[in-house]
C-alpha cells in the first residue's frame, strides 16, 4: 500500500521529531547522566535505532523532493538545508563519539538542526 503525498509529509515530520528527540535525549544523558546511564545512551541497539530512523528520514525526504519537483541548486532554501543537515550529521557523529560527549560538537549540531528546521518550516521565506 503506497502512501499518498499528505501521509508521506506526516511520516517525514514524525520521523524528524523522533530523530530530534532521540539526539537531544542521548546528548543530554551523555552530558548530565551517571556513567551507567551514559553507557546506555551509547548502546549499540540505540545507535542502530537512530541510524534506522535517520535512513527512513532520508528516503522520505528524497521522495518528497522528487514528488514536489524541488532541486537544491534551484531552490536555495533546500540547498542550505541539505548543507545544514550534512553538518548536523557530521557534528552529531563527532559529539557522540568515543567515551565522552563533545559539547562543542553537540551544540553545533543542535544549531545546524535548528537552521534546517527553520528552513523546512518557513521554506526560505
Amino acid at each position: 500500500m503506497a502512501l499518498n503525498f499528505h501521509e508521506l509529509v506526516q511520516w517525514h515530520a514524525l520521523l524528524a521529531w523522533v530523530s530530534i528527540a532521540l539526539f537531544f535525549l542521548r546528548g543530554a544523558v551523555c552530558q548530565f547522566g551517571t556513567l551507567r546511564v551514559q553507557e546506555l545512551a551509547r548502546d549499540a541497539r540505540l545507535v542502530v535505532l537512530s541510524v534506522g530512523i535517520n535512513a527512513c528520514l532520508v528516503v522520505s525526504g528524497l521522495s518528497l523532493w522528487s514528488s514536489m519537483g524541488y532541486h537544491p541548486l534551484r531552490d536555495g532554501w533546500l540547498g542550505i538545508k541539505l548543507v545544514a543537515l550534512i553538518g548536523y550529521a557530521a557534528c552529531g557523529h563527532w559529539a557522540m563519539s568515543r567515551d565522552r560527549l563533545h559539547l562543542l560538537g553537540y551544540l553545533t549540531a543542535l544549531a545546524l538542526l535548528a537552521l534546517a528546521m527553520d528552513l523546512s518550516i518557513n521554506r526560505g521565506l
